[in-house]
């Protein structure tokens, strides 16, 4: 009766949130007097800014009205808006297109995947769509506090934006004021032997950063220094973003956990406008909250202060497979899923890219010496040499960053401008690799690739593999980080015990603006997902790289319990809502700031 209980306790609770926030209406940006805005901008030190889409300087009509082009600035950032570097430097920039628009209405402000295009300013309209109407462009924790304190005082719409890596919609919405942290950067410090406060013991080397540091700037700080951090493949994110604060996997997870993990301290600024610090030895639920609870939810994060680790010889196997028929694809899923879970234990780490043709591995462990690595991949060798398809090289390098960097690049360029993507995934847990079920993960996985291309709906399949799992972490990981203690993650429990998280894109062109199409496009993103939720119950998502309409989001993100304790905290931290998002803790559907997601059915 436990579960049942708790259960209804959790409804209970839903409920009343629910009928508290229906009565609330956030008020349009439009109005605020000028004469507001003027002053809450003095107190600011002049920091905020009007909010538009980042190619609306190219275009002859921007929300209605006419306008000069500016040809220079337009012609810049055409050129360079495919450099992921420069992108995420601008405000209004999405690396999913889909996400600054309103995919309900049409309203964007994109072009064509192809480079320049001249055509496409002229002859359509720039519209607003879920980029904020004006941001605050924060430089220190007082362009925080006073900016939350602000929103909350005149009722406004809040977001909170990084770099704009964002599967779920979270940093954007219509009608807003975002808070845009990527330019809170002072320079990264090392800690030898770190002592959070209030803490009296060391938790051994680590490195303290600002909000809008990207993980490019943190590896290039520690590779010359002799470490290696637990951090993104994509260069590009934020690592106190939505990254952290929706666990943070990596190719290291395996040997050295999740971000989560990782993280000694956390400095935030709270919805009232406190700034607070929170790490294991003071604001627990604070720090529990901010570790796997979601972005843009129960504070902004301003500092971080993460763990380090010693140089150490990993393995890197890097192949690419081209022209491959259908019965070699069948091939290749059957022995990445024999090898599933003996090459998690082994310590590999990485990311498998399966499309129509062709598959992309890039994979690496720290457990195995040379020979042992060798030895693991016997499988994928045989495999290649059997097809004639090149043979499968282990190379050893003691820099972690010189072994990612070829993958990178693959992956920046993977990224087109103006491409839009929708997405489901889901946690492939042990249980799901024994003998007797893997020829039914092998059919499902299969069938991701094969599925009927419906020509009225232009998009590109791909399934990833990600090696992300802390399989081998966490069965070491500190009895002060398990449930209960004073460092445990708000993360789902099914990571502990995942061995891969799997994920189908559907890539189409962001410039395609017909709600309809755009609709079935992301609806059939999610239903294909569907056999597979199926073959694993009990598991879920990574909230930062899910479904925007996950089914049963609570369980599949955090698990009941976690959510329990999560709800409390928003309660307490947030009972104004003012940080709310899509499937968010304690969030209400019927806000507005949603109006602009696809009606898709879960």
């Amino acid at each position: 009766m436990a579960p049942l209980r708790l259960n209804l306790a959790l409804l209970g609770t839903l409920a009343t949130q629910a009928l508290a926030l229906a009565v609330t209406r956030r008020a349009s940006v439009a109005s605020i007097p000028e004469s507001t805005w003027d002053a809450f901008n003095e107190t600011i030190s002049g920091h905020l800014r009007n909010g538009e889409p980042m190619l609306a300087p190219c275009y002859t009509r921007y929300n209605g009205e006419s306008q000069t082009p500016d040809h220079a600035q337009c012609a810049n950032l055409q050129k360079n808006g495919g450099d992921l570097t420069f992108a995420t430097g601008q405000f209004g920039y999405y690396v999913q297109s889909q996400w600054g628009a309103c995919q309900t209405t049409g309203d964007s402000c994109t072009f064509g995947a192809i480079r320049p295009d001249i055509l496409t300013p002229i002859l359509d309209k720039c519209e607003q769509g879920s980029v904020p109407t004006k941001y605050v462009d924060v430089r220190s924790v007082e362009d925080v506090q006073k900016t939350l304190v602000f929103a909350g005082e005149n009722n406004l719409r809040l977001v909170v934006k990084n770099t704009g890596h964002d599967y779920m919609g979270r940093s954007s919405a219509p009608d807003s004021l975002a808070l845009w942290m990527h330019n809170l950067q002072p320079p990264i410090e090392l800690n030898k032997d770190f002592i959070a406060d209030g803490c009296s013991e060391s938790s051994g080397d680590s490195i303290t950063f600002g909000a809008g540091q990207q993980f490019q700037g943190i590896y290039d700080f520690v590779e010359p220094l002799g470490y290696r951090i637990v951090g993104g493949s994509s260069v590009t994110v934020g690592a106190a973003g939505g990254w952290i604060t929706g666990a943070g996997h990596s190719m290291l997870s395996n040997e050295l956990g999740l971000g989560v993990d990782s993280v000694q301290q956390l400095k935030a600024v709270l919805p009232n406008g406190t700034h607070v610090t929170a790490n294991r030895c003071q604001n627990q639920d604070i720090f529990f909250a901010l570790r796997g609870g979601g972005g843009g939810t129960f504070g902004v994060i301003t500092e971080m202060t993460t763990r380090v680790y010693p140089r150490k010889e990993t393995q890197f196997v890097q192949m690419v497979f081209t022209n491959l028929l259908p019965v070699q694809q069948r091939r290749l899923l059957d022995i990445l899923v024999e090898n599933g879970e003996k090459w998690a234990e082994e310590g590999w780490g990485g990311y498998i890219t399966m499309f129509n043709l062709g598959t992309i591995v890039f994979i690496a462990t720290p457990l195995l010496t040379h020979d042992e690595a060798v030895e693991s991949m016997k499988p994928l060798a045989k495999f290649a040499t059997t097809f004639n398809l090149g043979i499968v090289k282990v190379q050893s390098t003691e820099s972690f960053r010189e072994g990612l960097d070829p993958f990178v690049q693959i992956q920046e360029l993977g990224i087109f401008p103006g491409s839009a993507w929708a997405l489901s995934s889901r946690i492939v847990k042990r249980e799901s690799f024994v003998q007797s079920k893997q020829e039914e993960l092998s059919d499902i996985l299969s069938d991701f690739l094969n599925v009927q291309q419906n020509p009225l709906e232009p998009s590109m399949q791909i399934l990833v593999v990600c090696l992300t799992m802390p399989t081998v972490y966490s069965k070491t990981m500190p009895e002060s980080d398990l449930p209960g203690g004073p460092g445990h993650a708000s993360i789902a429990p099914h990571w502990r015990d995942g061995i891969w998280q799997v994920l189908h894109f559907r890539t189409y062109d962001g410039s395609i603006d017909n709600p309809k199409l755009v609709q079935r496009i992301a609806q059939r993103a999610h239903d294909v997902m569907e056999p597979l939720r199926a073959f694993t119950p009990g598991s879920g998502a990574y909230i930062n790289e899910a479904d925007p309409w996950e089914p049963d989001h609570i369980n599949s993100f955090w698990g009941e319990e976690n959510y329990a304790r999560l709800l409390r905290i928003k309660r307490e931290v947030d009972p104004g809502n003012l940080l709310m998002v899509h499937q968010g803790v304690g969030w209400e559907e019927s806000d507005a700031r949603f109006s602009c997601y696809p009606d898709v059915t879960a």
